[in-house]
């Protein structure tokens, strides 16, 4: 055969093989994408913490990334509705879900979901991390966690407790546990109209995220009571941690993680945790994150992952210690 001929042959062979490998499916091209818009899903209620990063965050995804960043809020069953709509969504790199730890503390309390936490989705970065804060309504009587927790004592089962999901749920029994206080639990659909009810005196105290309590802390219809983690955030400098208040094992933060769908191509899931790494990075986002008490992390796949495991772990003997059963 003549060696032109062989060498066009090999040529168009590799060619043809190259692109039936481009063409696999799961398969992603680092400089392909993304080519069409991305939908991240906040399973809670708009107005909640993770709604905000969320939206803050898809803004300056889109002029980065070059394509519609959609934030969607489909809340319902502590986060298991959206949660299980990215579960089940194609793993192509274009859905992703931002929720907090309780996404990883749902297994332990519900008996079945719909899909498996750690099987059929995978992490792809801690976006950031901030303090819970405790609130009242500003005319409570009680300005600090020990003046709570003593009122409480003189009036069992007269004051309520809200949370928005599973971990605020775990921060309240710990309290209630420790504390040996009588408290009416009321749950809610997400912090945005936990914090309408807080505000209103419709029920007594939440934890919530600094960035869901701000505007009500900042318009005075709030007060906040104390904050969980070893110090004071600059956020709200003058509230003391419940470690000062003498409060222990309160050592607790609201991670904001990104999700996606188990199998999605690992050069999407790189592409999103270094473009948010750069977006948390800037002077900017670091302003804002400051202001509504959070530290932009925004850690490798890995990282995130390998995180993810032994907080599921530590969760878990949490769970057992205070006596918290699966529905």
């Amino acid at each position: 055969m003549n060696i032109r001929i062989l060498k066009k042959l090999v040529f168009d062979l590799v060619a043809i093989a190259g692109l039936t490998v481009s063409l696999l499916p799961g398969q992603v091209s680092a400089q392909d994408f993304p080519n069409r818009a991305i939908k991240i899903i906040v399973p809670y209620g708009a107005g909640g913490g993770s709604d905000i990063l969320s939206r803050n965050l898809a803004d300056r995804l889109s002029k980065r990334l070059g394509q519609s960043v959609i934030v969607e809020n489909r809340p319902g069953a502590d986060g298991i509705i959206g949660t299980s709509l990215v579960a089940s969504a194609k793993p192509d790199g274009y859905t992703y879900l931002v929720a907090v730890d309780s996404h990883i503390l749902n297994p332990l309390l519900f008996k079945s979901l719909p899909y498996d936490t750690f099987k059929d989705m995978t992490g792809v970065t801690l976006i950031a991390r901030s303090p819970y804060v405790f609130v009242t309504t500003s005319e409570f009587p009680a300005k600090n966690m020990k003046e709570f927790v003593e009122g409480t004592r003189a009036e069992p089962n007269k004051r309520s407790i809200a949370n928005s999901e599973k971990y605020s749920l775990l921060l309240n029994q710990m309290l209630a546990a420790n504390e040996r206080l009588e408290l009416v639990h009321v749950p809610y659909k997400g912090s945005g109209p936990m914090m309408i009810d807080v505000a209103a005196g419709t029920v007594s105290m939440s934890p919530t995220s600094i960035m869901a309590a701000t505007p009500y802390l900042q318009s005075g219809r709030m007060k906040a009571i104390g904050v969980t983690g070893d110090a004071r955030t600059p956020a709200l400098p003058n509230v003391p941690t419940l470690k000062e208040q003498g409060f222990n094992e309160f050592d607790f933060y609201v991670n904001y993680g990104l999700y996606a769908p188990a199998g999605t191509p690992r050069a999407a899931l790189d592409i999103m945790q270094r473009a948010i790494k750069e977006i948390v990075d800037t002077p900017e986002m670091k302003a804002i994150f400051l202001d509504k008490g959070a530290v932009p992390v925004a850690n490798t796949v890995d990282e995130f992952n390998a995180l993810q495991k032994a907080n599921f772990l530590a969760l878990k003997k949490l769970a057992e210690k205070f006596n918290l059963k699966p529905e």
